[in-house]
């Protein structure tokens, strides 16, 4: 998988072709990796003395958009140590290929199928956002996928390093704040412990910020409003009050019946168990992402954080001990979150289209958002089944439940 997804990657760069998967180029001028070159470049900026300073934000005037670029700690600490607009380029390659690296060794597809869905993903126009413009989501992505690994490994040190990654993620993105002070809801034992660490993480990086910063930062970041945007805020913007409480009300009636239908038993209980990563993953990545949802205009390339959440699905669909209530709720949610990463590609090529089928492209953009919201409604019912697993220990009868076979 992760061979496969670097030479389609290398193949992409060298043809330009991620336009023929859905991705709109910003305009002819910019290159490949964009976003890494400007984040960098804001950074080197504030580092030589330019820009709005409050607290440890700097704010750069952006030539793109009305509001200012922004760049913080550690970020400037990296300009200062050399990290610049210049060596944008190999640290992007380095990005792309550890989040591929991340997300390979989280998946780890063994048939055929599970590798179809998985590339379904990662080569959909919302993942190829990310890698075109080597947004550092993809950084955000893999740290999360590390410290779910670390997570779920017994030991204090283990839970430690977790949520030192979660603490330094925050740092370079506020916005997995949640996922670093919520970590010990992963854990099995020592929770008491990781508990301990996660505050002293979350706590040492406000700290280091300071309230001044996290103020500025939440008060002036510049959110995109464009159809490649996925977020209940921008349905509410864009579409108004009765589109956005449809899609509320739909996403709570579903949440409602899948809680009443997924009930926990014994069996479930012990495909959680027999998958701590993938659990430990799922709990970090849907902290993370579906705030983002509700609460911003989201870009599509932040789904790249919805994709750890989808690990576990993936492996439950086809767990054989389980309820098919349980495998048909993953295939859909599978189903879904193909929509809502795929929907750009067809409303890519209606845009050259004339007359009535340049018409459906409203239709597909609300599909696409009210899928969204779908989504996170049946992510949220596996999140909490999951967590509140968690905290119910498993008796040796149900531990006893055997694996499928093959």
């Amino acid at each position: 998988m992760l061979a496969i997804a670097l030479i389609a990657t290398f193949a992409l760069f060298e043809t330009r072709g991620w336009i023929h998967l859905g991705v709109p180029p910003i305009n002819a001028e910019r290159v490949p990796f964009s976003d890494a070159a400007a984040q960098l470049n804001v950074a080197d900026s504030c580092a030589r003395g330019r820009g709005e300073r409050i607290g440890r934000a700097c704010f750069v005037p952006s030539l793109d958009v009305p509001t200012p670029t922004i760049a913080y700690e550690p970020w400037l600490t990296f300009a200062r140590w050399g990290l610049k607009g210049a060596s944008y380029f190999p640290a992007a390659i380095a990005m792309i290929g550890l989040f591929y690296l991340a997300i390979a060794l989280s998946f780890r597809p063994d048939r055929a199928s599970d590798a179809l869905w998985l590339l379904l993903f990662l080569f959909s126009a919302s993942t190829q956002l990310a890698i075109e413009r080597a947004n550092f989501d993809l950084l955000t992505c893999t740290i999360l996928c590390a410290a779910a690994a670390s997570l779920a490994r017994p030991g204090w040190l283990a839970a430690a390093a977790g949520c030192a990654l979660l603490g330094f993620d925050m740092s370079l993105k506020l916005y997995s704040g949640l996922a670093s002070a919520f970590a010990w809801i992963t854990r099995r034992g020592d929770r008491a412990r990781t508990l301990v660490f996660s505050l002293v993480a979350t706590l040492g990086v406000i700290a280091f910020l300071g309230l001044d910063t996290i103020g500025a930062l939440g008060g002036r970041s510049h959110e995109g409003a464009t159809r490649f945007s996925t977020g209940a805020h921008w349905l509410l913007r864009t579409h108004g009050i009765a589109w956005t409480i449809a899609a509320a009300v739909l996403a709570l009636v579903v949440a409602a019946c899948a809680w009443r239908r997924l009930r926990p038993d014994a069996a479930v209980v012990a495909a959680f168990e027999r998958e701590p990563q993938r659990v430990a993953l799922l709990q970090i990545a849907f902290l993370t992402a579906v705030p983002l949802f509700v609460l911003m205009d989201s870009y599509d390339y932040r789904l790249v954080l919805w994709l750890p959440c989808l690990a576990l699905p993936l492996a439950l669909r086809r767990d054989a001990t389980l309820d098919p209530a349980w495998r048909r709720a993953m295939h859909a949610l599978l189903l879904l979150a193909a929509i809502v990463f795929c929907a750009e590609l067809p409303c890519r090529w209606l845009d050259r289209a004339s007359g009535w089928p340049h018409a459906l492209i409203e239709p597909i953009v609300l599909a696409k958002q009210f899928s969204a919201w779908l989504l996170a409604a049946l992510l949220g019912v596996l999140f909490a089944r999951v967590t509140l697993a968690r905290f119910a220990p498993v008796s040796p009868r149900e531990q006893s439940v055997p694996a499928p076979v093959g």
